[in-house]
Parts: C-alpha cells; structure tokens; sequence
C-alpha cells in the first residue's frame, strides 16, 4: 500500500486546479477563432429558357477577293508586286508586252483621223454643189419665164432644165456620200475604242484597296488570255464560311446573329449570305458571316460560329462568379445556414454576361455572386 505525505497531496491539488483552470471556458479567445462573415451578392439559379444553338467549323475568307488575269496573250514584262504587298485600287501591279495592241491602237487612231478629213472634204464638196444647185434652179424658174414669153428657144430651156436636174441629183449623190463618211468615222471610232481597250489590257491594276495573296507567273512567261497572273484580297471585309447540315436551313435566316470564334479572337456578326445549294458528299451548305470592320483576321484561319437554332433549358450563372483555380472552374454555394462551399462545375456557352453550367448545380442551389476574392470553403455569407 502507498501512503501519500502531506506534501504530495498539495502538490496534487495544485495540479489538479491547473489542468481545470486550463480546461475552462475563454469567451475572448473563442471569439477570435471563430469565422468572420462576409458579405456578398447571392443569387439562387433556375432552368430557364436558352438560345439552343448549333456549332458550325469553316473557313475566314475575304468579302472580295479578285484573280487578276491575262486578257490578251503576251509576254509578262514586268510585275511589280510579291505577295504580301498592300496596294490600292487603281495601281499598276503588272506589265505585259504591248507592241501588238499599241500597233493596233495606232492603226485605228490612223483609221479615226482619215475618216474625219474625209468627211471634212465631203461637207465641202457638198456645199459647192448645192451652190451650182441653187443657180442652176434660178436659171431654170429663169428659163421657164423667157420660154412662156418666147424669149428663149425652146432648145435653151432644155439645157437650163437639164443643168438644173444634173445639180439636183449631184446634191443628192454627194449627201450620200456625206452620210457614207461618218458612217465610216463611227466604224473607225468604234475599231479605235476596240483597240484602245485591248492596249489597257496589257496593264494589269488592282481592281481594290486589299493585300496580294499570291502571284501565279514570273517575268518572261507567255501568258494566255485565262492565265491568272495575281491574286489581291480586301483586308477591310472578312466572312466566315461555315458548313451547317441541311437540316437545319429553315432554321437559318438573313441577319441573323452567329457568335464567330477564330484563332484570332471572336466577334458576333450577322448572316450576310445562305448559299441555297446542297453538298452531295457532306449534305452541308455554306451560310457566311460577316465581320467587324477593323477584325483581326487572315484568309484561310479556322474559325467556328454558333447559330441559334431554338430555345432549351439551362442553369445559367453570372460570369463573373465563376472562380477559375487552374485549368478548373467552380462556383461558392451557399448552404442554408449560409456557409460556402467551392464547387468545381462545367462550364458551357456563353450567352453575354452569363454562362451556361452544364454539370456541378442544382436547380434551387445558391451561389455567391460578389466579393468572391473574399471567400473560403467554410466561410460565413451574409447575403445582400
């Protein structure tokens, strides 16, 4: 048996009150360890009706680009542009041979000038012949007078009335031929017009302000009327060229919206163009959307747009209350005793200010909206 002294059951007492002073209650201490509330937006999330839309690939391509190409067959002299080159309309980009035509050109010039002297030398022969006219019926009206009076032979009247009749038809022979002329000065300038616009041919300019995408021929090379000799593309009007099943065509229409996604960054543009024909292999037809006018695009990017084809239900939520933690996204959910809780979700379309949560919420569920930079798993929300 163990006899414990005086000393030792003081010094058990005096323990025994430390270990419960210890265990006792310190309002000031807990206080400071428990969680601050924050106060923050809360919104309660819905199904409610969505645009449905349809995602659709395709292809950025200029509103207008032009194959320049060979009108005459000729020897390309000269080109004065490479790809990548931005021009304007109206510049000269390329030269081709232009002996030929500018031989031609000076023919029909020839031909125009010939035709106006004669016709110059017409007109005056004409006006002397309606002079010998005009005396020949004086003296004729003249002769008819001394005739009635006998004053004249009758052999001398015959003369006046013959010179008078071989006048009138030499004036009329020579409007003929006045006529004859100018209509061989239209057909010369009409052949000079012909020749002139074949000569131009043989100066290639750009038909727009854009950027030249590719060129199809060197110096030296023996062109064709068809050859094409370069392409230039507008930079100012994009279009994306996207393929949607012929399904859903009565569900697409001019001036409709399309959310436009590229590499380069995305725009909303209207439908400026429904190609009605039908691909036999993809069973697709092309609907085009029209850019921005200061778009960051280059023909030929990958790109996608979204049409709105109907309506479906969704959750939808703020975007702004979706809290990216790496590559995941996730919301703060409020319970009923107002505590949050991150919650990773999936996110979907956007439709403006709002995003579509496919998966990770419940119809009913609250989320914080606000002050989110604020919050923790386990934290206190007040809601505003």
């Amino acid at each position: 048996m163990i006899k414990v002294n005086s000393f030792q059951k003081l010094a058990i007492a005096l323990s025994a009150g430390a270990f419960l002073s210890s265990c006792g209650t310190n309002p000031s201490r807990n206080e400071a360890l428990a969680p601050s509330a924050t106060s923050a937006t809360v919104e309660t999330v819905h199904f409610a009706d969505v645009p449905q839309g349809y995602e659709a690939v395709g292809t950025v391509r200029s509103a207008t680009s032009s194959v320049l190409g060979a009108q005459i067959s000729g020897t390309v002299r000269e080109i004065r542009v490479k790809p990548g080159d931005h021009v304007r309309r109206g510049e000269v980009l390329a030269r081709l041979d232009d002996r030929s035509p500018r031989a031609e050109l000076a023919a029909a010039d020839a031909g125009v000038e010939e035709s106006q002297y004669g016709v110059a030398e017409t007109v005056q022969v004409l006006q002397a012949a309606e002079a010998e006219r005009k005396l020949a019926e004086d003296t004729y009206h003249r002769y008819q007078q001394l005739l009635a009076r006998n004053s004249i032979t009758r052999q001398e009247f015959d003369g006046a009335e013959a010179r008078y009749k071989s006048a009138v038809a030499n004036r009329a022979a020579l409007e003929a031929r006045e006529k004859q002329m100018q209509a061989r000065g239209r057909q010369a300038q009409s052949q000079q017009e012909s020749a002139r616009t074949v000569y131009s041919y043989s100066t290639i300019v750009s038909p727009i302000d854009g950027v030249v995408t590719a060129k199809s021929v060197d110096v030296g090379t023996l062109v064709m009327p068809g050859t094409p000799l370069l392409t230039v593309e507008d930079t100012a009007h994009y279009r994306l060229e996207a393929s949607v099943p012929q399904n859903l065509f009565a569900k697409i229409h001019l001036g409709q919206p399309a959310q436009v996604t590229t590499d380069q960054g995305e725009w909303t543009g209207p439908v400026v163009e429904i190609v009605p024909s039908t691909d036999a292999g993809s069973r697709t037809f092309v609907v085009k959307v029209a850019s921005p006018s200061k778009c960051p695009c280059r023909s030929g990017d990958y790109g996608k747009a979204t049409f709105s084809v109907g309506e479906s239900q969704a959750i939808t939520v703020p975007r702004s209350a979706v809290v990216a933690r790496g590559e995941l996204d996730g919301v703060y959910v409020v319970n009923l005793q107002g505590v949050a809780e991150y919650r990773l979700v999936t996110t979907g379309r956007n439709f403006g200010e709002r995003v579509e949560i496919l998966t990770g919420l419940s119809n009913g569920e609250r989320i914080a909206t606000s002050h989110l930079d604020q919050l923790s798993d386990g934290a206190r929300v007040v809601a505003q």
